[in-house]
């Protein structure tokens, strides 16, 4: 059941990161480096959920989220509001691997939760 959940919150992560990526920009760009730690942490959380329910060959599971990053940047290119950044791909890219690191230090955590006594009523 809940790696059901698990699973279920990772599909969403990724269908709210496609939808923040590609509508207008929320955050004001100019001069600050806040839009690229939102792509940092936002890519480590992607990538450490994921990686919870990935545990064989997760290099695998990085390198298709960094290759989901790339493709979000160059989509960004084809909307009005947004154009493809290199410096955030590379802020995607390195969250993949705080995800990663974050994974290897916290492993196995659906089965953990799994694992917890219930709550008596």
């Amino acid at each position: 059941m809940i790696e059901r959940l698990w699973r279920a919150g990772g599909w969403l992560g990724v269908i709210l990161t496609v939808l923040v990526s590609l509508m207008p920009p929320a955050l004001e760009t100019s001069g600050g480096h806040t839009d690229k730690l939102v792509h940092l942490a936002g890519y480590a959380v992607l990538m450490f959920w994921w990686a919870q329910l990935v545990t064989r060959r997760r290099w695998k599971l990085a390198l298709a989220v960094v290759l989901f990053g790339l493709a979000i940047e160059l989509l960004q290119g084809l909307t009005p509001a947004r154009q493809p950044d290199v410096l955030d791909a590379l802020a995607n890219s390195g969250g993949v691997l705080l995800g990663w690191l974050a994974a290897r230090l916290l492993p196995n955590l659906p089965a953990r939760l799994a694992a917890l006594p219930a709550p008596h009523r």
